[in-house]
């Protein structure tokens, strides 16, 4: 019986993982048009933010070099080439660790300090579910060598030793920025709302 209802909770929790995968980048809508309203940036607010914010894009930017086009995918039959070097030899989620630093200097910049815990809430109401799945997968596609690399690398926070097995991957900046762009872009539009808002308030 109980084996049976954690079956279920992890089927339950898989196919919840791949329908938030599926719409992580509209999820986020809600959040910044809360945000832009409320905002109310300073000079001190921006500067602050904007290092989380650099911080967030610079490991984003790393992260792609290595891995590439496939972090954009909507599926996760696209990371089945698992990528164990650059930031992914310290930390097995810099993505989505850059996107909270991003979030938390998006946060920052506007000023509007309660929407911390907001954004801190739903990142794990959206990202566990994710991650669970993705790694359900890895464990499928990739065996012994995902599971030795999971044993070793931290989920969320970066250790300072890198992974002794790292794959082949080799960073590309132009691979980077191209697969970047509508991050990028995404941001520079935030911002833009964001300094709206408080010229027009």
């Amino acid at each position: 019986m109980a084996k049976s209802i954690t079956c279920y909770a992890s089927r339950l929790t898989s196919t919840i993982g791949r329908l938030l995968f599926r719409l992580r980048s509209l999820t986020v809508l809600p959040f910044i048009f809360v945000l832009v309203y409320f905002a109310r940036p300073t000079f001190i607010s921006a500067l602050i933010g904007a290092i989380s914010l650099i911080l967030g894009e610079f490991l984003r930017l790393w992260a792609v070099g290595y891995a590439g086009g496939a972090t954009r995918s909507r599926t996760l039959g696209a990371a089945s080439n698992l990528v164990t070097t650059g930031p992914y030899a310290y930390v097995r989620n810099p993505l989505y660790l850059g996107n909270l630093l991003l979030s938390l200097g998006v946060c920052i910049i506007a000023n509007v300090y309660w929407m911390l815990i907001v954004l801190l809430v739903g990142y794990l109401l959206q990202y566990l579910p994710i991650i669970a799945s993705e790694e359900a997968y890895l464990r499928e596609a990739c065996g012994t060598t995902y599971r030795a690399y999971y044993a070793s690398v931290p989920r969320f926070i970066p250790r300072l030793r890198s992974y002794a097995n790292p794959s082949a991957h080799r960073f590309s900046l132009s691979r980077a920025i191209r697969t970047e762009k509508r991050t990028l872009t995404a941001i520079a539009c935030v911002i833009a709302l964001i300094v709206g808002a408080a010229i027009l308030s």
